[in-house]
């Protein structure tokens, strides 16, 4: 059937010159965008495979070296499974962040030149680009620098979740650590979530070694030699006690007497333990010295009372 009535010459001639100029765009610039997808596509992949490859290398390699550290120093096992994960958590951040940022910038390269393949003048969109990076650096200083310290903290391996550490601005266990904030729940359970660019100073306490240490005030009645006795007893006791084999590194030491008043003298226990578990150590030691000075009659000091202004 002949349907050339429907159209006419010229109608006819401009419907095939639009199919024509249709058919050589996907022949060149259709072409040419698929390649951009595919070639930006795979450029991602291979980024992502070589971005984990360097991660995994480093991290292979710090373990690698804790390895040979242990064979020398002979570390804790618990201590190097801990170092292992922190090298991975590590890692797998600084992989996510790399990885995140080099598609950022794929896509926007490849969607510039698709926009200019299907005609679109990109030189007032790249300039518009620049302007508007311009003005969210400046208005995003803050968030830049949150970024940037959390990028240097998980590199650097300062802290890890788990770790008991004092921010300055918050006390307790880090339960969260991300490029912007980093999250500790105190003692007390309040989850205090703090900018990594205002972190100033970290005191870290789950690292190396921990010190239990005991401040005893005790009543000028007693003798100092029997005091130093009993002390001795203690710290030999918790030393000889199986229990504590995993925790105590070295053998508590017992200071001399540190001050002295009218009502007291100070003595002081400290103990050499694993990181992070000091406060268990510290509440064994008090409960020891307090029986043994309990049994040997020795007395602590009657707490300070202020006194009453005139």
């Amino acid at each position: 059937m002949d349907f050339d009535w429907l159209l006419s010459d010229g109608e006819a001639d401009q419907a095939v010159s639009l199919l024509d100029s249709f058919l050589t765009w996907l022949a060149t610039s259709g072409v040419r965008i698929l390649l951009i997808i595919v070639v930006a596509v795979v450029l991602r992949v291979v980024l992502r495979w070589l971005i984990g490859r360097f991660f995994r290398t480093m991290m292979d390699s710090g373990t690698a070296l804790s390895s040979v550290t242990n064979a020398v120093v002979r570390r804790d096992k618990r201590e190097l499974k801990q170092a292992q994960a922190r090298r991975e958590q590590r890692a797998e951040t600084l992989s996510n962040v790399a990885v995140n940022v080099a598609s950022a910038v794929i896509g926007l390269v490849a969607v510039v030149m698709i926009l200019s393949e299907v005609g679109v003048n990109v030189a007032p969109i790249i300039a518009s680009l620049g302007v508007a990076g311009l003005a969210a650096g400046i208005g995003a200083q803050t968030i830049i620098k949150d970024l940037i310290a959390g990028v240097v903290m998980l590199f650097e391996d300062i802290i890890a979740v788990g770790d008991v550490v004092d921010l300055e601005y918050a006390t307790g266990t880090v339960v969260n650590i991300n490029l912007r904030v980093t999250q500790v729940r105190s003692l007390d359970g309040a989850l205090w979530t703090v900018r990594n660019g205002e972190i100033v100073r970290i005191a870290n306490m789950s690292r190396g070694y921990s010190n239990a240490v005991v401040q005893l005030d005790i009543s000028n009645q007693a003798r100092n030699a029997q005091v130093s006795e009993v002390l001795g007893s203690v710290v030999d006791a918790i030393w000889d006690d199986e229990s504590w084999h995993e925790l105590l590194i070295e053998k508590p030491t017992v200071s001399g007497i540190l001050s002295v008043d009218g009502a007291r003298f100070q003595r002081r226990i400290v103990a050499k333990v694993q990181p992070g578990q000091q406060w268990a150590v510290e509440q064994d030691l008090r409960q020891r010295v307090r029986v043994a000075f309990s049994d040997a009659g020795i007395e602590f000091a009657m707490p300070r009372v202020a006194e009453p202004a005139a």
